[in-house]
Order: C-alpha cells, then sequence, then structure tokens
C-alpha cells in the first residue's frame, strides 16, 4: 500500500470517529491538520492572531459540514480549501481595504497554484509524520507555532542543553527536506506504465 493510501485510509476512519463523536478523534484531526490550517492563512495573508481566528472557523465549519464530506480521504484538500475561503473572509471582514504590499494590487494565485500549495502542505504533513518525535517535537515549537517557543523553552523540555537546540533543528529540518523530496518526487504508478 501507498503512502497516500494509507493516509486517506487513516482520514477515512478519523473522520468516521469524528462522526460518531469521539473526542480523542476530534483531538487528532486538529494536532494533524492544525498546523496546516494556519500555513494556509498565513500564505493567505493573515497575521498570527488572525490565523488563530481562521483555525477556529475551520474547527466550526468542519463540525458543522464534516458529514457532508463525500470523499474522507480528501478531508486534507477540504480543510486547506475551508482555511483559505476562512482567511479571505477574516481579511475582508478586518482590513476591508488590504493590500499585501502597499500601493501594489493584491496578488491573486491562479487556482493550479493553489493547489500546488494545498499539495505542497499535504507533503509537508506526511513528512512530518515520517519523522522522529524530537525532531517533530523541535520542528513544531521552533518552526510551526505561532509564535515559535525560545530555544531556551526547548531545552528545558526536552532536557537538553540550549546549545544543542540549533545544531539538532537543523539536522531534523535537513531529514524533513529529504523525506519531502523523496515523497514529492515519487513517480505515479501510471507514469512508469507510461515510459514501458
Amino acid at each position: 500500500m501507498t503512502d497516500s493510501a494509507a493516509a486517506g485510509l487513516n482520514d477515512r476512519a478519523l473522520v468516521a470517529s469524528c462522526l460518531k463523536g469521539d473526542e480523542e478523534a476530534w483531538a487528532e484531526l486538529w494536532v494533524k491538520y492544525g498546523p496546516v490550517v494556519k500555513a494556509v492563512a498565513r500564505r493567505t495573508g493573515c497575521d498570527a492572531e488572525e490565523a488563530k481566528d481562521v483555525l477556529q472557523r475551520v474547527g466550526f465549519a468542519a463540525l458543522q459540514g464534516l458529514d457532508r464530506l463525500r470523499d474522507p480521504e480528501k478531508l486534507a484538500g477540504w480543510l486547506a480549501g475551508t482555511a483559505r475561503y476562512q482567511a479571505l473572509e477574516v481579511i475582508r471582514q478586518r482590513r476591508p481595504n488590504h493590500q499585501l504590499f502597499a500601493g501594489t494590487a493584491v496578488y491573486a494565485p491562479q487556482p493550479e497554484e493553489s493547489i500546488q500549495r494545498d499539495r505542497d502542505l499535504i507533503t509537508l504533513r506526511r513528512a512530518l509524520t515520517k519523522l522522529d518525535d524530537r525532531c517533530r517535537r523541535l520542528i513544531g515549537s521552533l518552526d510551526l507555532k505561532e509564535p515559535p517557543d525560545s530555544y531556551r523553552d526547548v531545552a528545558e523540555a526536552e532536557g537538553l542543553a540550549p546549545s544543542s537546540i540549533g545544531p539538532i533543528r537543523r539536522r531534523c529540518l535537513k531529514r524533513l527536506g529529504k523525506i519531502v523530496e523523496r515523497l514529492s518526487h515519487r513517480p505515479s504508478r501510471a507514469h512508469l506504465e507510461g515510459e514501458r
């Protein structure tokens, strides 16, 4: 079974558990996809506080609409699309005259670019699951958290010297980069069969 097929089956089971009211499944859903939702919000133009608002809005949308998700294996894309919509709503409501850069028009990505960004975020999430626990915690605390934790706080939580956090983080990011590259460049079965 491919990684993507396994992830799809996991999401199918996760959605089914959420729909049965399993609180642990809901918590797992947000541990798994909360960083993706925030990242989409930030890329859409939200600041850190607005991204938290977007996360709450997407959570509410999931609570109301998860039962209407036709293909639970597409949960990640559905959440990313909902996050982008909610992020634009937050920006429109809080900053109606907002432009990303003063004096220039707001850049509106083409649908293909948005789809690719969503795929990249899904790949990143899958890659994170392949890291060891310490690397996941370090990257989560230093690179995905808004605002990030300090090296001192992370060192204390991990029982390490603060001076060791930087080198360990670099090694973890390097490993993550290799995993992302491997996942991103894996040829599809259809592509391989077409070359025969």
